[in-house]
């Protein structure tokens, strides 16, 4: 067995607890229909919520296609990304708190599993990212936490003081 390898699974997977419980801590405690921010919507603490819910479950799609032999996308390129971001934003919009939690948690869980099911063999491959770019599974992990815990959650901590 591959210590790099192991080592490497268990920092991802304990990077992907740690945001998930950091995320539940912070939004639990939150009006879920506060306002955070406003661009063209209004994004409330639901509304980033299940903006990170949708996100980690195309990483997870992407990741599990790897895993599978083959590829995902849900966007042709990063430059897309607005286009399909606003219309999922607003599906949710309608959603209870608690469908929104089911999905951020289905996401979070399914990301797990497949890193800790992934072959040693897959980890330093390129797969390809829901938003059609190319790279490690390391790296995928480490900017959807990123994504999560900087671009969001600290935006929520700086609006709600």
């Amino acid at each position: 067995m591959d210590l790099k390898y192991e080592d490497t699974r268990q920092r991802m997977l304990e990077l992907l607890d740690n945001t998930s419980r950091e995320t539940h801590i912070l939004i639990s405690r939150l009006d879920p229909d506060r306002v955070i921010h406003s661009d063209q919507r209004a994004w409330r603490v639901r509304d980033i919520l299940g903006h990170l819910g949708v996100w980690n479950m195309e990483a997870a799609r992407s990741l599990q296609a790897y895993a599978d032999g083959a590829e995902y996308s849900c966007i042709p390129s990063e430059a897309e990304y607005y286009d399909y971001n606003g219309p999922a934003a607003d599906e949710r919009k309608t959603w209870t708190m608690d469908q929104v939690w089911a999905e951020y948690d289905t996401a979070h869980e399914k990301l797990n599993r497949i890193v800790e099911s992934l072959s040693g063999e897959k980890w330093d491959g390129a797969l390809l990212y829901p938003w059609n770019s190319r790279g490690t599974v390391q790296y995928l992990i480490e900017v959807m936490m990123k994504h999560e815990t900087v671009d969001h959650c600290e935006l929520i901590i700086e609006a709600t003081g």
